[in-house]
């Protein structure tokens, strides 16, 4: 750097520091908590002062106590009949049943967080505790069932625990056993 670029930077920085100062003298105040809208360091300070909201979380609380609040439909308890049809239904009558595998493998999904839920299976991981978000996991996999199985034994209690995801991808994944 010559001494005309570190003039120029000196002059810069006394300027921001005097707009800075400047800025602190009426600072601008968040709407929503209060506190002052601080400048950082990229930033101007005309910028700075035509916020109104100190962080996007204050945005947020701020703008949604505006909006109406939707009313929250609960969802209607999966019922016995619902699950009916796979008595005694085989594990490939139910794949050419659905006919892509994302539909049979959502079927199991539910049949089996229904059967481990009704049958009063912990809603924590075994591992961790963890209880926020359980993910039912097959012990034995889906895929090492033989076509002829039954979808009720694939499903079985005995077949299903509660997992976090974390733990779930490593088991699924072997870096752990059950």
């Amino acid at each position: 750097m010559n001494r005309y670029q570190k003039a120029a930077k000196v002059a810069n920085d006394r300027s921001r520091a005097k707009a800075i100062e400047n800025y602190y003298k009426n600072p601008s105040i968040c709407r929503e908590c209060g506190c002052v809208i601080h400048v950082k360091e990229n930033q101007k300070c005309s910028e700075v002062a035509k916020k109104i909201f100190c962080n996007n979380s204050c945005s947020n609380t701020h703008n949604n106590k505006l909006r109406p609040k939707k009313e929250v439909i609960k969802k209607e308890v999966i019922k016995k009949e619902t699950f009916g049809y796979l008595i005694g239904v085989r594990k490939k009558e139910l794949f050419e049943l659905k006919g892509i595998y994302y539909k049979f493998r959502g079927v199991i999904r539910k049949h089996a967080h229904y059967v481990f839920t009704s049958k009063g299976g912990e809603r924590n991981c075994k591992f961790c505790g963890y209880d926020k978000h359980v993910e039912v996991c097959h012990i034995k996999s889906v895929s090492s069932f033989g076509d002829d199985d039954l979808i009720t034994d694939i499903n079985s209690f005995d077949n299903l625990i509660g997992l976090c995801p974390n733990h779930h991808w490593e088991f699924d994944n072997g870096y752990i056993k059950i």
